[in-house]
């Protein structure tokens, strides 16, 4: 798969608009101005499901943006947490399991990508603990420590379940079986 001779498309520009709002939470968290980075946020979250929509809607669905979507929510995420801890809006123990869930998720995507040109579409549950982080990330961001602790300790049977499911999909494909 060659990324770089994909064509742009609607849905690959508005995925990585959420990079291009990156910057701007990251700016309005560390100025304590939580609400506008939660509208930020928030703008950013409804991009991934319009992007994704859109892609299949007008038939535009492409190895670039299965490979960039997951990209840009690692990178967002990973961002938008660590800041969190910086400003001790998110409790370490909580920022250690998501970041380590993603990298592990990103570094086994490499691989897949790397040595099989395989990318993995997410599936359900995968998108149920993306909807559940995108609502432990607001619930700090807006200052709601007892939600977000509550939706963290949620979150973790499901992200175990996601690290098991995607493990095995990598385990399986290494093998040589489809």
């Amino acid at each position: 798969m060659d990324i770089k001779k994909q064509p742009i498309t609607i849905s690959n520009i508005i995925t990585l608009s959420r990079l291009i709002l990156l910057p701007f939470i990251v700016y309005f968290l560390l100025s304590n101005q939580r609400l506008t980075a939660f509208i930020i946020m928030s703008i950013s979250l409804l991009s991934d499901a319009i992007d994704g929509y859109l892609a299949r809607k007008l038939h535009q669905e492409s190895e670039a943006g299965k490979f960039l979507d997951p990209l840009c929510d690692k990178i967002s995420l990973i961002v938008i947490v660590i800041t969190l801890l910086v400003i001790n809006a998110m409790p370490l123990w909580g920022v250690i399991i998501l970041v380590a869930r993603d990298i592990l998720i990103l570094l086994g995507s490499y691989v897949m990508w790397r040595h099989r040109s395989i990318v993995f579409k997410s599936n359900i549950l995968g998108k149920i603990t993306g909807i559940i982080l995108g609502a432990i990330i607001l619930a700090f961001t807006l200052n709601l420590q007892r939600t977000g602790e509550i939706l963290l300790y949620l979150s973790i049977p499901v992200i175990v379940g996601t690290l098991t499911v995607y493990w095995g999909r990598y385990i399986k494909v290494m093998k040589g079986a489809r």
